[in-house]
């Protein structure tokens, strides 16, 4: 959810199972403690802020900001902030009204000729644009001549009603709550629902090519490409009004993003789930996931607020959860739910909170938002690349 006042999860691209396929067998659930502990400074590390973001209205979003260049050029770049960080979508997603016109970027086509558009579905809205060419750099990482979805491109005002009938376009800044999002989950390709566009004709394609498909940007990477790591500081109950962390890219790549003693739990190879149990269910289709806003759980005994968030009488404590990986490898979480009109109500200007909760519409699903993300240190490893704890996917923390 990109939004405050919304209700559900945007960060899971819902349109079909990721591009896997990979074996858990190898997974370790504990790894050796790196030569340092993870660091805030380096070549790869990007600066992780929580804030506002530029529709002044977001809450629990984490923002970075990347270069984006023509491709093959060092100077035909911008600098775009407020890009949405999530952990469970793929690939780098720009609104086109924020991208100058000088850049210029390439139009990716099929073999006959025909633009390539794509309509790629969250949980709650749909962004529909073309899939273009670009190189990004980010910190001191580069990826070149990578696919990349501009949003609400007017050249492609037209959206198929296939397209329309998973959600409302979030063709607007404004909509979106971010300048665009960079998908940096468990899987590369984003296994989305491509278009083949003719004279503003456009007809949903299953003919796409993988390579243009639009993709993970860490995987691109010269060496740091194996998974990513996302380190935020703790937040008090009542909220916090500025919050900066660290984005670190590499899973044992450098002296600076080891394992350490980090638990691994394996993800499913298709879809990046695991297993959590709350209350005596077990929702296999659960996720960890930065561009989730709040901790979205399934629970009929607490009551909901106006806006969609919970809002217990009071602040429910000592709430757990069992997380189980494919691997095997469990783990107990504890948490709170807050009242969140209360929270909203008491902190005006709060931006980050740990205790934020709502209902999940899926009801095989756990998803543990970017509350879980506070005051830990969490891996994201990619589907089939190689880490010290074993090959992806996984999440470990």
């Amino acid at each position: 959810m990109r939004r405050l006042i919304a209700l559900v999860p945007v960060a899971i691209l819902l349109a079909s199972a990721a591009c896997g396929g990979s074996s858990d067998s190898n997974l370790s659930t504990t790894t050796p403690t790196p030569t340092q502990p993870i660091a805030g400074a380096g070549s790869n590390v990007a600066t992780l802020t929580v804030d506002a973001g530029p529709s002044q209205n977001s809450v629990n979003t984490p923002y970075v900001s990347i270069t984006v260049c023509t491709p093959g050029s060092t100077s035909n770049c911008q600098v775009i902030d407020h890009i949405e960080v999530d952990t469970a979508s793929y690939g780098l997603r720009i609104l086109s009204s924020v991208l100058n016109s000088s850049l210029a970027l390439t139009q990716e086509m099929d073999p006959s000729g025909a633009d390539i558009v794509e309509c790629a579905v969250f949980g709650d809205g749909i962004s529909w644009g073309p899939v273009m060419m670009a190189d990004m750099q980010i910190s001191g990482e580069t990826a070149s001549d990578i696919p990349v979805q501009v949003i609400g491109d007017p050249a492609f005002s037209g959206i198929p009603a296939e397209c329309t009938s998973h959600g409302n376009p979030e063709d607007t800044v404004a909509d979106f709550g971010a300048n665009g999002i960079i998908g940096v989950g468990p899987f590369i390709q984003d296994d989305g629902d491509y278009y083949t566009c003719t004279g503003g004709v456009c007809t949903q394609s299953t003919t796409v090519a993988v390579a243009q498909e639009v993709s993970n940007p860490v995987a691109y990477f010269a060496a740091d490409n194996n998974g990513v790591i996302v380190e935020l500081p703790s937040v008090p109950a009542g909220g916090a009004t500025a919050l900066s962390g660290s984005l670190v890219f590499g899973i044992g790549t450098e002296t600076n993003n080891g394992l350490g003693s980090a638990t691994i739990y394996g993800l499913d190879p298709n879809f990046g789930t695991l297993a959590v149990n709350y209350k005596g269910t077990s929702y296999t289709n659960s996720v960890i996931d930065t561009g989730s806003n709040a901790l979205y759980l399934v629970d009929s005994t607490i009551p909901a607020c106006s806006d969609g968030f919970f809002c217990p009488a009071s602040t429910l404590e000592n709430l757990t959860a069992i997380n189980t990986g494919t691997n095997n490898a469990t783990g107990t979480i504890t948490f709170s739910v807050a009242n969140a009109d209360s929270l909203f109500s008491s902190n005006a200007d709060g931006i980050a909170f740990v205790n934020l909760a709502a209902p999940n519409p899926d009801n095989t699903a756990f998803d543990w938002g970017l509350p879980f993300f506070f005051n830990r240190t969490v891996y994201t490893a990619i589907a089939d690349q190689s880490t010290p704890g074993g090959t992806g996917p996984y999440v470990a923390y």
